[in-house]
């Protein structure tokens, strides 16, 4: 069965079409942080779904190329650089950027999320910019004002095609400002003239300096990472439109091309039914999530982002947090007991286990629907405590654990007393990779043999090059 993904584009489920010949490679980019203050599980909830998409490819036998931006200049950064009141805004505003990207990055490493293969920054591609800016211009598509460049929206027949948006609605839902610079309200800025001391590059306009504008940015990274139109595209809900609207426009007219085969979006967390945003102060980061669960909350935030689908809104509530401990509860419990069934000598049945997996891909083929996964898991746990078949516990364990590891990053398969020393084995991990890379083998089967030894932690290295952990009987 192909894997099928529901296309914003088309509005409908699709086979996934890959624009590799060979069918085999996959190119995935995805609108990454814009770095101006401290991530929320919003973020994290947008990281974990490409992490998980990404590992379903690879586990389903695909070559994933995946990337993910950072914009790290933009109007919220500098204006936050200002608030630090240091002489050179172009510094504050690299500190900013820079502070808030490594809160970024550990919040993924705590959930044990990959690094994209490319994570280009906004200021790193301002040529690649610059160059496709300059295409539109000379092309029709842009002009210029002043010492700004705007991209002229009417130019492009198919505007609104990602939105599904007539020009009428799209002047109400986006309450666009009156800017006499501009030859129509929903033309949007490639390149923005700064002001005296923000940071600035010499640009498409002659004697201006100015900065890109956000929309320019992905095109240009994506383009110049792929070498022209890929796979999927990803991101939330709420960047449909403008930004992704943008997007499509900009490229399709700058190469002459489609830009993307599939639009692939998640939904966004509500808190309590609101919307979790910054300016209504009700946002939650993984530090309160660790706060409140230390010993599993990394554990169980996944589980909440598993037991709604990518694309749903996910509404966290005090009452859905007790129902996902409780579910953690019977995992840990059920691996409890199935790891006291191995230890007796009870063997697990292979063919089983691939039929677990089976029905668990047949779940995941139809647009990664992860609820229907861990209903599925829990279901197991059900039928083998119901029928006392410890050949189908240890089978069922197996399969969970594998699977939750490979596809999910959520290890099962772990003790209370495990989950004490979790930064430990992580580290240890982290250690082993750096060793095995330095190419010091020794080392690194030290630390394998001393996480086994003296913890009882059993490292599982997969063929992708990531290593999974469980604890060993």
């Amino acid at each position: 069965m192909p894997i099928r993904i529901y296309n914003s584009l088309t509005k409908q489920k699709e086979d996934l079409r890959l624009l590799d010949p060979k069918g085999k490679e996959v190119k995935m980019y995805v609108c990454g942080p814009t770095v101006y203050d401290e991530p929320h599980i919003g973020h994290l909830r947008s990281a974990y779904v490409f992490d998980m998409v990404r590992n379903y490819l690879k586990f389903s036998g695909y070559q994933v190329k995946f990337a993910r931006n950072v914009t790290d200049v933009d109007d919220k950064i500098i204006e936050k650089a200002r608030t630090l009141g240091m002489a050179d805004l172009n510094e504050a505003t690299a500190q900013v950027s820079g502070k808030y990207f490594e809160l970024y990055k550990k919040d993924l490493k705590r959930l044990g999320l990959q690094d994209p293969d490319f994570e280009p920054k906004a200021t790193e591609f301002i040529p690649q910019m610059i160059e496709m800016i300059k295409s539109l211009i000379e092309k029709k598509h842009a002009y210029i004002a002043g010492g700004d460049v705007y991209f002229e929206v009417s130019s492009f027949g198919k505007y609104g095609e990602v939105s599904h948006q007539r020009m009428d609605q799209m002047l109400e839902d986006a309450r666009v400002e009156a800017n006499p610079l501009k030859r129509y309200p929903l033309d949007f800025a490639l390149w923005k003239e700064t002001k005296e001391g923000e940071p600035s590059w010499e640009g498409p306009v002659a004697g201006k300096r100015g900065r890109p504008g956000w929309h320019i940015e992905c095109s240009a990274m994506s383009l110049s990472y792929f070498n022209g139109a890929f796979d999927i595209h990803g991101g939330g809900r709420d960047l449909i439109f403008p930004h992704h609207e943008n997007e499509n426009a900009q490229s399709c007219c700058a190469t002459g091309n489609p830009f993307v085969n599939l639009w692939m979006h998640h939904g966004l967390i509500t808190i309590s039914g609101k919307k979790m945003s910054k300016s209504l102060k009700n946002f939650i980061t993984l530090t309160e999530v660790m706060k409140e669960d230390p010993s599993f909350g990394d554990e169980i935030l996944k589980l909440s982002f598993l037991g709604t689908h990518y694309s749903a809104p996910l509404d966290y509530t005090p009452e859905r947090v007790k129902m996902e401990r409780q579910i953690w509860r019977r995992f840990l419990d059920f691996f409890d007991s199935s790891r006291a069934v191995e230890k007796s000598g009870v063997k697990l049945a292979e063919k089983r286990v691939t039929e677990i997996h089976q029905s668990f891909r047949q779940a995941m083929d139809n647009d990664f629907n992860t609820p229907e996964v861990l209903t599925l898991m829990q279901g197991l746990i059900h039928e083998t405590y119901k029928s006392k078949d410890q050949i189908a516990q240890v089978s069922a364990a197996a399969a969970i654990r594998n699977f939750g590891s490979e596809v999910f990053g959520v290890v099962f398969d772990q003790s209370e007393d495990a989950s004490a020393i979790k930064p430990e084995i992580e580290r240890g991990i982290a250690e082993r990779a750096a060793a095995r890379k330095n190419k010091d083998f020794a080392k690194a089967d030290e630390i394998r043999n001393r996480l086994l030894t003296q913890r009882h932690i059993e490292l599982r290295d997969l063929a992708d090059g990531r290593t999974t952990w469980r604890v060993r009987l």
